[in-house]
């Protein structure tokens, strides 16, 4: 709260006229309202301050006097921000005065105290050579703590349980408003690859629902992860679109104005959502819009799964088959799904509210009617438009194959962010393997010479890698390298060999990145000479990527990319520069890292002995670090693993002095694949006979494991099924090219003749009049 008063303290055990201490004040403070006890704080600091005041709000950025005009950014971002949620959800900020203090040491990015919100100093003072993404990152760390002064501060959780009503709408919000203030950054598209595909993978979470009892402090700091914060933003940011997104924002001020100053839990939000609803003619004959939005919410906030959607099209009777299921297989949960359509008919991509609701069964069948959507036989059909919801969606091969054709035909019909949840749906399906066809895959790809959107290059990127990766080392890797060279060539040469494209959004910047590792992994010569040209003036002329942003978010990429073909000269004095400089410094720490990228075995086998070889007498990294290092090698670089067999033969007892090479041989066990299990299962059988000279072999992964080979068995299965179907579609892709060029020029040869007869027939006309 703002200050009252300050005033000299007063000793009241003191003598009378010797109670006042002029060495200390007595400070008093504005009533603060009714106010959880974790958004209490103070700062006690020496810093300074600026400040701005709009409409009674005062605002300060309070930092350490050296750093005071740093945070002119920060002030102008926390005014615009503040009016723009007032008017947004139409509640003001309730408090006076809205403090932002940078420190150097804050228990996580930002905590938001109701109106003294503490920071990283990194978060919200800006540093001259930040680059467009660390700004974005930047205001958006702001602008959540910012949306917590209505959802946590203003309202908040009745207990932890529902600790997603605080960090979900944070988050969305905080995304929405920062698109709202500034539409150059296209900060929603940075959503879907940044929150969303955090949202959609649940490596690194624990399964859980939203809504989830904890009690203990433990369990208490266990929700805040992932599915409080992204899989809730998702959430939310589906039913803002799916009840219209007037009518949403509607029933949140509802839910605000009727809590506030007060604790909420999640039926108190549903209610409050169903009464704007219930309001909304557009649902007035749904069935669902009288009573159902708890119904609707709760299938979603106490599910641990992430539905599959499944489409499937009688193309005789004109009706849809609509199927859901979970993500997790040995799950039996269903949801209330909002779908939205567009058709070949109806291509209307804008609209983005529910056009049917599939309640929580196993499968419906309707035609398109009774799905309120126009749609002949021979239509492709998209689900989930602008990507709003929170679902895959699978579709049927011919489905697939309908859309395809009107990629090729004119992709800009179908909306740029379908276009990249295309690509993104692929991975449920290839993971199931429910593909009839791998054809279609490879006609869907088709059309992306034509793709100038950057946002479904950065969808398609984990596909191409798949396919790339697992296509390794077989016949058909250099049809599909060609193949994928045509079609990232036109792109890549857009990014990288015309004038520098400017003002790309953060989103772009990334797909920039991806465009260049995809071009280089199917060695596209263009890509490849340039990363060599930039990493070799890195190396050997400390020619630096810190003075272009271009260059410098990159540079790791750009590197590893660099020394993919080094010459063995290159390599050589790589290796006597490591011998020559001080060890302990980044520059080596990059190098070494990108090394792993070599395609050159000898090249190879000189890197493991730099890292671990037992004559190595140059090492630069402590033991740790390098065998972390062969793990990266064995994930990354596909040409490393045959010489890594042979490297672990060679020196297996010398490794296995290191416990951490042990446990990280038990991880690459996982990705050994079935023709690698001969070696495999040789070096187990001696590393655990080594093992046992010092009584460490229970820590050496079982013969029998099931978890060898856990991690590649999808890759495997698709190419059990696919290999031939894959190889046959690329050499006749290849050949349909080749004919193609053929027909071309003899097309040109066929029109340079016929310039030549109209030639020489308009030079006889003119001998003639002569």
């Amino acid at each position: 709260m703002m200050v009252r008063q300050i005033e000299p303290s007063i000793d009241a055990n003191a003598a009378h006229g010797d109670n006042i201490d002029t060495t200390m004040v007595t400070t008093t403070f504005h009533t603060t309202p009714p106010i959880s006890t974790y958004l209490v704080a103070f700062v006690i600091s020496d810093f300074v301050y600026i400040s701005e005041e709009y409409r009674g709000v005062q605002q300060r950025i309070f930092t350490s006097p050296l750093i005071a005009d740093k945070g002119r950014d920060a002030l102008k971002n926390s005014v615009r921000t503040v009016a723009m949620l007032e008017d947004f959800f139409g509640i003001d900020y309730p408090l006076a005065k809205l403090d932002h203090v940078a420190l150097k040491d804050n228990y996580g990015s930002a905590m938001e105290n109701w109106g003294l919100i503490t920071y990283k100093e990194g978060n919200l003072v800006q540093r001259e050579n930040a680059d467009k993404l660390k700004k974005l990152k930047d205001v958006l760390v702001q602008n959540h703590e910012i949306a917590h002064q209505w959802f946590g501060n203003l309202v908040s959780p009745q207990w932890w349980s529902y600790a997603w009503l605080n960090e979900g709408f944070a988050t969305y919000f905080g995304y929405l408003v920062t698109d709202l203030l500034y539409p150059e950054y296209k900060t929603m598209d940075y959503f879907l690859t940044d929150i969303a595909e955090r949202a959609y993978s649940y490596n690194y979470m624990t399964v859980r629902p939203m809504t989830y009892y904890v009690e203990n402090e433990t369990s208490i700091m266990s929700v805040f992860d992932i599915i409080s914060y992204q899989r809730a933003a998702c959430v939310i940011k589906m039913f803002h679109h799916a009840f219209n997104q007037k009518t949403f924002v509607n029933g949140i001020s509802q839910y605000l104005r009727k809590y506030q100053y007060s604790v909420a839990n999640e039926l108190n939000l549903f209610d409050a959502v169903q009464t704007a609803v219930a309001a909304d003619p557009t649902f007035s004959e749904q069935s669902w819009s009288q009573d159902g939005v708890r119904d609707i919410m709760l299938s979603w906030t106490h599910s641990e799964w992430i539905p599959i959607v499944s489409i499937a099209r009688d193309y005789v009777s004109n009706t849809i088959t609509i199927k859901q299921r979970s993500k997790n297989k040995n799950s039996r949960e269903h949801w209330w799904i909002p779908l939205n359509f567009a058709s070949a008919s109806a291509a209307d991509f804008e609209n983005t509210h529910v056009d049917y609701f599939m309640p929580p069964l196993e499968e419906v069948t309707l035609n398109a009617s009774q799905l309120g959507i126009e749609l002949r036989v021979d239509d492709w059909l998209i689900v989930n438009k602008q990507q709003t919801g929170f679902y895959h969606v699978l579709y049927n091969d011919a489905n697939l194959w309908l859309i395809a054709k009107q990629l090729q035909d004119n992709h800009t019909v179908i909306h740029a962010l379908n276009r990249a949840a295309i690509f993104q749906d692929l991975g449920p399906l290839i993971e199931n393997n429910e593909i009839q066809s791998v054809d279609v895959i490879f006609e869907l790809l088709k059309y992306l010479e034509y793709e100038d959107n950057l946002m479904p290059w950065n969808q398609v990127a984990d596909t191409i890698a798949f396919l790339g990766k697992n296509l390794y080392d077989t016949p058909s890797f250099k049809l599909y390298t060609h193949f994928m060279r045509q079609l990232i060539r036109p792109m890549y040469r857009r990014l990288y060999e015309m004038p520098l494209l400017k003002n790309l959004t953060c989103t772009e910047s990334l797909a920039r990145q991806k465009i260049m590792e995809m071009a280089c992994m199917v060695d596209l010569q263009e890509c490849l000479d340039y990363t060599h040209n930039l990493a070799h003036k890195y190396i050997f002329d400390n020619v630096t990527f810190g003075n272009d942003m271009n260059y410098y978010a990159m540079y790791e990429t750009i590197l590893c990319l660099g020394v993919k073909y080094l010459s063995d000269e290159e390599f050589n004095a790589i290796l006597n520069i490591f011998a020559e400089r001080q060890r302990d410094t980044l520059w080596n720490d990059d190098l070494i890292y990108s090394l792993r990228c070599t395609q050159s075995k000898t090249h190879l086998q000189q890197y493991l002995n730099l890292l671990l070889g037992e004559n190595s007498t140059k090492s630069i990294m402590n033991d740790n670090e390098s065998i972390m290092y062969l793990f990266y090698l064995f994930m990354s670089n596909p040409a490393a693993r045959p010489v890594m067999w042979q490297f672990f033969d060679s020196n297996y007892r010398m490794l296995c002095r290191s416990e951490l090479f042990v446990e990280n041989f038990n991880r690459i066990a996982e990705y050994t694949k079935r023709s690698h299990h001969y070696e495999f299962h040789a070096l187990r059988d001696k590393i655990a006979a080594e093992l046992a000279k010092v009584g460490r072999e229970k820590s050496l992964i079982a013969p029998n494991s099931p978890r060898i080979g856990r991690k590649v068995r999808i890759s495997e299965t698709f190419l059990e099924k696919f290999s031939t179907q894959i190889h046959d579609w690329l050499r006749r892709h290849q050949q349909a090219t080749y004919a193609a060029s053929l027909g071309a020029r003899s097309s040109a040869t066929q029109i340079g003749n016929l310039f030549r007869v109209a030639g020489k027939f308009l030079r006889k006309v003119l001998i003639k009049k002569g």
